[in-house]
């Protein structure tokens, strides 16, 4: 089976590794470590070079980095502590395989796969595979914080072990400073020579950190911002704006008119069809590969530090009912209508989503900053794909905000300091004093009306329909308003006017372009 997941795999594999209990292959070379007894291999790693870790929760936690590692019990295969790295299981036989990449995995043998109905409700609901989640239901996520040991020995030959982050202990009674926060995210951004890009968008995170990188002495910064496809386009016009002012020079990456139609099919299979997120970044992912320089990511800044509506209504809540709250929060695109789905599948959806939300997340409930570690742990998987498998691996990555001591020392400030934006507006007024009141996308107020979108196009829109009508499977989920759609172009422009029935079509779309690309390997449950 190794020569079959080998052949399903990337070219340029090298041996890294083996031995009685273990193998590894990479198309890269990994970091490798050894602390007394121990030894092993980073692939992967968030939070750039900290000191070599001693174990491998060291490895997950301190790099949030996913590896190999052995020692005198057998051999550990470990993710990170956020369950952010594309780590992915396959047990057969005796052995379990592994692979960052899904499809080596389902290569492995003939037999059939199942779909995973709690991953395509989450992908639907969260726009994120979450937990253990993938679209198949025999390959598994390595969930955060985990581990697989191989003993070689006894019954229990395979072993699944986890631990707490440290970062869990986090309490509200000494938190950071705003000043204390932006120095410590300045000093994880790498003083190398030479050109470096940021990506600048409309938001605080990416200012902030265009602002501590252009202080460095020599520093060679030039800033690049791209249409997200939200039909405003303020994300140009503000960075245009902020990148003036910090003198950068400042490049935006063009989009042609049917750039989605002609790029999301790609978008789906790099990230693995394990999130919607990211439809519109790929002319932007090429022109970053094209660079050969390092980039800064905001990735997770946002999901940090930032405050969010639902976290006021959290204070008097009990732990069921927090969960309910911020699950509705993450949700809230997803749309309930009767005539958007067949009879049940709306509900069922729903329920399956609601299901694995508590299972993940109910480890932290009671804990002062949920809302913001479930947000890490669920919707966080889906946002980080982007550094990991479209701006990478062919563009090296940089990320300030994902670094276990700005993580810990975010999981200190209280919900209530948050309020209003008031801790990271103090942190901008200090760290980006240039830049801290220029417009930007996180500014309270109306927006203006958006104009037309890429992925809602009069040809995009028909490629989703296309894709829709073809499968008699994905057309049984839906209800009668959606189902008009696929024939009718009027009544499917109609359905772009709010967020709801367009995740709906974009979502049938993927899981029917999914179902085509490996029908001959699924057997198809209904998902009532």
């Amino acid at each position: 089976m190794a020569e079959r997941l080998l052949s399903a795999s990337p070219r340029g594999l090298d041996e890294v590794h083996r031995s009685p209990l273990a193998a590894l292959w990479s198309t890269g070379e990994p970091e490798n470590w050894s602390a007394g007894p121990r030894s092993g291999y980073l692939f992967s790693s968030a939070a750039g070079r900290l000191p070599q870790p001693h174990s491998w929760q060291d490895a997950a936690e301190r790099r949030l980095a996913a590896g190999l590692v052995l020692d005198r019990e057998g051999a550990v295969l470990h993710t990170d502590a956020l369950g952010l790295n594309e780590l992915n299981v396959r047990p057969l036989g005796d052995a379990l395989y592994f692979s960052a990449r899904i499809d080596p995995l389902v290569q492995l043998d003939d037999s059939p796969l199942h779909v995973d109905w709690s991953a395509w409700a989450n992908l639907l609901v969260m726009t994120t595979a979450i937990g253990d989640e993938t679209p198949f239901a025999e390959i598994k996520h390595v969930e955060p914080a985990t581990a697989w040991r191989a003993t070689g020995e006894g019954t229990d030959r395979l072993r699944y072990e986890r631990f707490e982050p440290s970062w869990l202990a986090a309490e509200p009674d000494k938190p950071p400073a705003p000043e204390e926060m932006v120095d410590l995210i300045a000093e994880r951004i790498p003083n190398r020579a030479g050109p470096v890009a940021i990506g600048l968008s409309g938001g605080w995170d990416s200012r902030l950190l265009a602002s501590l990188a252009v202080r460095r002495p020599g520093s060679q910064i030039e800033a690049w911002t791209t249409s997200t496809d939200d039909g405003l386009d303020l994300d140009i016009a503000y960075a245009r704006t902020v990148a003036g002012a910090l003198g950068l020079p400042h490049q935006v990456v063009p989009r042609a008119p049917e750039s989605w139609l002609h790029e999301h099919l790609n978008v789906w299979r790099r990230t693995q069809y394990t999130t919607l997120d990211h439809g519109w970044a790929m002319p932007y992912a090429r022109a970053m590969h094209r660079l050969h320089a390092p980039l800064i990511d905001g990735c997770l800044g946002d999901a940090l530090l930032r405050t969010r509506p639902e976290y006021p209504g959290l204070a008097s809540a009990g732990d069921e009912e927090a969960r309910g709250i911020t699950w509705k929060a993450l949700s809230g695109h997803f749309p309930r209508q009767e005539e958007v789905w067949a009879p049940g599948v709306g509900g069922t959806i729903a329920d399956l989503s609601r299901s694995s939300f508590d299972r993940v997340t109910r480890p932290v409930e009671g804990h002062h900053a949920m809302p913001i570690i479930a947000r890490l742990l669920t919707r966080c998987r889906g946002i980080f794909t982007s550094p990991q498998w479209l701006l990478g691996p062919e563009a090296e990555v940089w990320l300030p905000f994902a670094d276990p001591d700005v993580i810990a020392g975010a999981l200190r400030v209280p919900l209530k300091a948050r309020e209003e934006h008031a801790y990271y507006q103090a942190m901008l007024r200090y760290g980006a004093p240039q830049v801290a009141s220029l417009p930007s996308t996180n500014d309270p107020g109306d927006k203006p009306a958006p104009g037309p979108q890429h992925k809602t196009s009069t040809a995009a829109l028909a490629s989703l329909a296309g894709r829709i009508a073809a499968s008699e499977q994905v057309r049984a989920l839906l209800g009668p308003r959606l189902l008009a759609t696929l024939s009718d172009p009027e009544l499917r422009a109609r359905q772009t006017r709010w967020s709801g029935p367009l995740y709906v079509l974009q979502w049938a779309s993927m899981l029917a372009h999914w179902q085509a690309e490996y029908g001959s390997r699924l057997a198809w449950d209904p998902l009532t």
